[in-house]
């Protein structure tokens, strides 16, 4: 299964020194092993063989990406980051049947039908998890700085992409 794993560009910001740390130790890294050094004029030069090629990286399926793009844009419009408002990205994305469900539970809850709690996740993952003949369920892992994770299965109904079901997974 593919795995897509989005965060807040505030975090990046806040990393990115360790970003570049990386990027710098990891070339220092490849200079030691031989990996930068020129090469004499002819000489034949390989790639390590446990290296795929960057071609071969995990892509998103059409439902990760549906997903993932849904809660992106739902979280910024929850933080008031984008002019839509929340119930302008569920239009957008969900069937009208689960508008209506979350308006519902939201009702009962005090809480957000989307993040299933009042506070707004740091970071999130999906992916795909099983697959039905015009459908596909993504699970997507919600991830708060310093609270538990949280599952919700996302059902996609591949002909539109539009979002038709969404649920929490149990507490183990």
């Amino acid at each position: 299964m593919n795995t897509t794993v989005k965060t807040r560009t505030t975090v990046k910001t806040r990393t990115s020194g360790k970003t570049r740390t990386a990027v710098a130790g990891a070339t220092v890294l490849l200079a030691a092993a031989g990996g930068l050094t020129a090469a004499p004029a002819g000489a034949v030069t390989q790639a390590p063989s446990d290296t795929p090629p960057i071609s071969h990286a995990a892509r998103a399926t059409a439902a990760e990406t549906q997903v993932g793009t849904f809660f992106e844009e739902y979280r910024l419009a929850v933080l008031g980051e984008i002019d839509d408002p929340p119930q302008g990205v569920r239009r957008r994305y969900l069937s009208p049947a689960l508008n209506l469900r979350l308006d519902d539970w939201q009702s009962r809850n005090d809480a957000d039908p989307v993040f299933r709690t009042r506070a707004v996740p740091a970071f999130w993952s999906a992916r795909e998890v099983a697959a039905a003949p015009g459908y596909a369920t993504v699970a997507l892992t919600q991830q708060w700085v310093d609270g538990p994770d949280r599952e919700i299965r996302y059902t996609v109904r591949l002909a539109d992409r539009r979002i038709t079901d969404l649920e929490a997974r149990p507490s183990p």
